[in-house]
């Protein structure tokens, strides 16, 4: 089985609808020849503060006015809608930290069930939490009323949130990526090598990860007939 990892920022729109234009192409490609997904965390804004910021004030401190974000925002909300959801920057007052929600979905993705991964239900709700109804993901009580939707136990939870180990690996985990070379995202990997970066088109996606996992077998299968001469 292959593993395609999907390295993320739950503040990213171009996350958001990469995310799903994946879940369509995937839904077109054979369930047989689907990889095993997960995720990996980015840090979009290193330097954010642990409680975020006003969006008002973090959005012009990047951008250098509130004209140039407004124009980004209407780009977003056009490519969103063209991938049939909608992104509410209207409601969205807080860019907060996402480190927390990080540490979430790696605990989440530890508690596999007969249910399947419970990351990958936590990871919309994550999603939309933030660009649909403006929730800050970075505040304890958001976060734990998603992992409660998301049927996750919740003192585990809780305890995750606080588990300075989870976050200290979460934090090398980033960063790792970040000296890796991946400095944008949605970034896809599988099985740990590039495989492309950035918001991909649906058919595009449903062409490139079937190649991909071919030129990767046939691969493995030279390289086993190697080891027998």
């Amino acid at each position: 089985m292959h593993t395609l990892s999907i390295v993320s920022d739950f503040v990213c729109p171009w996350c958001f609808i990469g995310k799903t234009r994946l879940d369509a192409a995937l839904d077109r490609i054979p369930a047989e020849d689907r990889p095993t997904l997960r995720y990996l965390p980015f840090k979009l804004n290193p330097g954010m503060p642990p409680e975020g910021m006003k969006r008002a004030d973090y959005r012009e401190q990047k951008f250098g006015s509130k004209e140039k974000s407004d124009e980004l925002d209407a780009q977003v909300r056009q490519a969103a809608e063209e991938s049939g959801i909608a992104i509410h920057h209207d409601k969205m007052e807080r860019t907060p930290n996402t480190v927390k929600a990080h540490m979430l979905m790696a605990m989440a993705a530890s508690l596999k069930n007969e249910k399947g991964d419970a990351s990958m239900v936590l990871a919309d709700l994550l999603f939309n939490a933030y660009f649909v109804d403006g929730q800050d993901i970075g505040e304890d009580s958001v976060l734990l009323g998603l992992a409660e939707k998301a049927g996750l136990p919740a003192d585990v939870a809780k305890a995750a949130l606080a588990d300075e180990e989870l976050q200290s690996a979460t934090d090398n985990l980033a960063d790792g990526l970040a000296g890796q070379g991946v400095n944008g995202v949605p970034t896809l990997l599988l099985d740990q090598h590039f495989l492309i970066s950035g918001a991909v088109p649906t058919d595009d996606l449903v062409r490139i990860i079937p190649e991909a996992i071919g030129i990767l077998q046939k691969a493995a299968s030279e390289n086993a007939d190697a080891g027998k001469t």
